[in-house]
């Protein structure tokens, strides 16, 4: 992105950035972005204080790639894409070499990444300590870094976010064409078995978990004790989860197949990690395992049931209390790098955004004669999300 030379005069916004930025149909995006991206900076970015003010964002949640990366309809999944697409936005700016900032004081860009504690200076701040280092650094006084500056300073985070759109847009379908342009039919066939019958129920256990999980932390911290049954639940996530994991590794081997290479390796380290740092150990777990597995049609009150015959039931929660209350995180919504809780949680979240990113890349293919002829991929495209062999 292109920056003008820093200015401490009367200078307007709109000279303050380049003319690609401040043309046509950008300029007016730009102008709604930018109230909006002050809210989230003064929500410190943090997803839970930024769901409340949801409302009050529809130009940020309306942008395409907050859209492309939310595959959760729910107020808090928009809030945390929002935090991350801006993040990402701030992240990627890069200071103009041909227009440094003036010697001895951080450029604009440097500062626009302060603002949003993205830079080092500002990373372990709260947002209105990194506003006030902000200032501190911009060189000029207060009522003028209120009156205009600060406004400067949101115009490059915006622009910021209108170019990852215009990249993550061309990205997403540029890979969706070059990815199988000539893939066998056998292949194409294969990758529907595997969403289907595999990573989508997947994907489900590991939300169910995660929301379950979140919740029963927030009920614990409060002092709730309902967070126990909500624990329980999360306990039979958990065990379909690892059940799902280890038929797919019986039926296919150790190795998963995505559309692309990252996508793979995305799907493999967010299972390991999830089953590495999950409550129970694998002897443990193995248990948990058959007795999930011995029913046609296991549900949560089956499998508890069958916990409480084999005398397990109340060992089994209490391992997973012991885990849980090791958290000692601030939020429900930043753990600490280690925290247990906080990577399977974080590592749920990895786990489904993967999977709907990479069915995604495919899904078009089968809308064409090529494939959608043949009968058996229409049925498969129709019911995707259906186990095989139920209605």
């Amino acid at each position: 992105m292109r920056v003008e030379v820093f200015d401490t005069s009367a200078q307007e916004a709109e000279g303050w950035h380049s003319e690609h930025v401040e043309s046509g149909t950008s300029r007016t995006v730009i102008d709604a972005l930018v109230p909006e991206l002050a809210l989230v900076r003064e929500a410190g970015l943090e997803p839970l204080d930024v769901e409340p003010i949801l409302a009050q964002l529809p130009q940020l949640s309306a942008v395409g790639v907050v859209g492309r990366r939310t595959h959760t309809d729910t107020p808090l999944a928009t809030a945390s894409t929002i935090c991350q697409v801006v993040q990402e936005a701030a992240g990627r700016l890069t200071e103009d070499p041909d227009q440094p900032g003036p010697p001895g004081r951080p450029g604009n860009v440097a500062q626009a990444q302060m603002l949003f504690r993205v830079h080092y200076a500002t990373r372990r701040m709260t947002a209105a300590d990194a506003r006030i280092k902000t200032r501190e650094a911009s060189g000029v006084a207060d009522r003028q870094y209120r009156a205009r500056h600060e406004a400067r300073l949101l115009r490059l985070i915006a622009q910021a976010v209108l170019d990852l759109d215009r990249e993550d847009d061309l990205h997403r379908w540029g890979r969706a064409l070059e990815v199988g342009a000539d893939v066998p039919q056998t292949v194409a066939m294969y990758w529907l078995y595997l969403f289907r019958d595999h990573y989508f129920r997947m994907e489900t256990a590991a939300y169910a978990l995660q929301a379950d999980l979140m919740t029963a932390l927030s009920l614990l911290r409060a002092g709730d004790e309902s967070w126990r049954l909500y624990l329980s639940t999360a306990v039979y996530w958990n065990v379909e989860f690892s059940y799902l994991r280890h038929r797919f590794w019986r039926n296919h081997g150790p190795m998963w197949f995505a559309p692309t290479d990252e996508g793979s390796t995305k799907l493999n380290d967010a299972v390991e990690r999830i089953e590495y740092h999950d409550p129970f150990p694998d002897e443990y777990m193995a248990k948990l395992r058959r007795l999930y597995g011995v029913a046609a049609d296991p549900d949560h009150d089956d499998f508890n049931t069958r916990l409480e015959a084999a005398g397990l039931a109340e060992v089994t929660v209490s391992k997973a209390a012991d885990w849980l209350r090791r958290c000692h995180c601030p939020s429900d919504a930043s753990h600490a790098e280690r925290c247990e809780v906080g990577l399977v949680i974080g590592n749920c979240d990895i786990f489904g955004e993967t999977v709907e990113t990479e069915f995604e890349r495919i899904q078009n293919w089968y809308r064409t004669p090529r494939f959608a002829a043949d009968p058996a991929i229409s049925s498969l495209i129709t019911n995707f999300r259906t186990p095989q062999g139920q209605p």
